[in-house]
């Protein structure tokens, strides 16, 4: 019977099965590894102590380095402070990392500085374009532009998908169309913009003021009339006109938010009056009740 042959049965244990083997190899150690490899782990013998090392004694005694002051650079020596590089970006220097500021003397620019530099020739460069077209601007000269200026519409904000017969079939409805007209650019792309000239001028007031604010293709248009060629010096928004500018600013809500405090239009030429009151050295509780009581009966709260 083969001493592995109890292990083939139920009960297999691991330990049991290295020990076998460490057996079979009968080495009589406790790694069971062959006596060529024991060899080659054996300590070496140990090294002979060294007493006889005889140092070399220093002839020169100590000195401080108060007689070499003098030789090392000081200020307005070139080995001090290396003339400044004509390309160098102005202090202070803008890195990712804000401790390398302090830490390393970089001559050319970072990443940080590069980015920044970039946008500002790109503004730089797309004002002075924007300047040099504005110049020679004018619609009336612009043979794409047909009809009768105070009959025309322009909308804006379109959905890239709308066609002609999709625009001409939403503003039907305000009157009969002439012409419709949806800018492209180049290649051919919609830019997202069209202009619309009804027959009769009433209808196109109707439009202008009924129209502004609806959804065509998901998207909510804005209309507004022909301004190019109705409004002296008008210049779009592309060369540093349009009514853009405006709308672009934060308003005040138009609805107050549930449980907003009311706060007073001021007068104009009214005295300026510190209605301040301190109330740190009071209590929470304290401070709850005279807020609600101030709120509640005297409705002149308007900053905590």
């Amino acid at each position: 019977m083969d001493r592995f042959d109890r292990f083939k049965k139920g009960g297999f244990n691991r330990q049991a099965a290295v020990k076998a083997l460490k057996e079979s190899v009968q080495t009589g150690h406790k790694t069971g590894l062959p006596p060529q490899l024991l060899a080659l782990f054996n300590p070496r013998a140990q090294l002979p102590p060294v007493t006889d090392i005889k140092k070399p004694k220093i002839k020169l005694p100590y000195t401080g380095l108060g007689a070499y002051v003098k030789e090392f650079a000081g200020e307005g020596d070139v080995d001090y402070q290396p003339p400044r590089n004509e390309d160098r970006p102005p202090s202070p220097r803008l890195f990712r990392n804000r401790e390398l500021a302090a830490q390393a003397r970089v001559d050319t620019e970072t990443k940080v500085e590069k980015k920044i530099r970039l946008t500002k020739w790109k503004i730089e460069e797309a004002e002075r374009e924007a300047r040099e077209k504005a110049k020679t601007f004018d619609p009336n000269k612009d043979p794409k532009i047909e009809g009768d200026p105070y009959k025309t519409i322009i909308v804006a904000r379109l959905s890239y998908d709308v066609t002609d017969r999709k625009l001409r079939r939403e503003f039907e409805e305000y009157g009969p169309i002439k012409r419709v007209r949806i800018v492209a650019d180049k290649q051919g792309k919609p830019r997202g913009y069209a202009f619309i000239e009804f027959e009769h001028k009433a209808d196109m007031k109707e439009a202008y003021k009924a129209a502004d604010g609806k959804k065509i293709e998901g998207r909510r248009i804005l209309v507004d009339v022909e301004r190019g060629r109705t409004v002296e010096n008008w210049k779009p928004r592309r060369l540093g006109g349009g009514l853009g500018a405006p709308g672009r600013e934060p308003k005040p809500p138009k609805k107050q938010r549930p449980g907003a405090l009311p706060v007073a239009s001021p007068v104009v030429g009214a005295p300026q009056v510190d209605d301040r009151y301190s109330l740190g050295l009071l209590g929470r509780e304290v401070w709850s009740r005279v807020l609600v009581w101030w709120y509640h009966d005297c409705r002149s709260l308007t900053n905590v």
